[in-house]
């Protein structure tokens, strides 16, 4: 399996998991009302820099 491939999915499920944690607290939630922000050591290269931001962005291809 593709590192990109598990990267996604890792961000996938935290995604999932926060947005199921809300729903449980706050009933009226939804998705869209959530604003996601994926940080990175500073000191990470540009190319690993930019492969989160490609993983991440797969995420949001999902369409959940």
């Amino acid at each position: 399996m593709s590192a990109m491939k598990i990267f996604s999915m890792a961000i996938n499920y935290m995604r999932n998991h926060v947005i199921d944690s809300l729903k449980r607290q706050v009933t009226d939630i939804e998705q869209a009302d959530v604003m996601f922000v994926l940080t990175v050591p500073a000191i990470w290269s540009d190319a690993s820099k930019q492969f989160m931001r490609e993983a991440a962005i797969a995420v949001s291809c999902f369409g959940h």
